[in-house]
This record gives C-alpha cells, structure tokens and sequence, in this order.
C-alpha cells in the first residue's frame, strides 16, 4: 500500500489517525472576454444559442483549462491550519 503525503510539506500521513484534509480549489475565468472575432451581437448570439443547444455533449474538456479549473490538495493538520489562516499566501503585516 502506497504512503499519502501532504501536498504541501511532504510529510508521511502513514496511518488512518494521522488527521488530513482535502482542499478543493475552483477556479473560473471572468471579466474580459474578447469578442472582436464577430462581426455582430446576431452573430454572437448565433453562436451562443448553439453552444447551449451542445451542451449536453460537450465537456469542460472541450473549453480547456483557460476557463475552468478544479485541484484537489491532501494536507496534514499543519498545512491546513496554515490554509486556513492565510490562503492566498500573502506577507502579514
């Protein structure tokens, strides 16, 4: 049986006790979307309108990372209080 480690700091999480947690992160695109490659608002509802109507076929796959983005983090109790305390990472004053 293979060993979990921590993402983060690589420690062993070798027995069931030894608390962890799982981070999952989202990340989705917004804001600025550029549109130039459409002569006109009919066109880019065209196109719209038939994106929905495939949606059911397509995958996130098929939009590709740019947009859309799930991870998932296993972390010892540490790292996750560490998380917790400041996710983005930033200097604290």
């Amino acid at each position: 049986m293979e060993t979990s480690r921590c993402d983060r700091c690589q420690q062993s999480l070798e027995t069931p006790e030894d608390l962890h947690y799982t981070i999952s992160i989202e990340i989705e695109a917004q804001g600025y979307v550029d549109d130039s490659e459409f002569d006109s608002n009919d066109e880019q509802l065209a196109s719209l309108e038939k994106l929905i109507e495939s949606a059911d076929e397509a995958c996130s796959a098929d939009f590709g990372d740019e947009w859309f983005q799930r991870r998932e983090y296993l972390v010892c109790k540490n790292c996750y209080a560490e998380y917790i305390r400041n996710p983005l990472g930033k200097p604290i004053r």
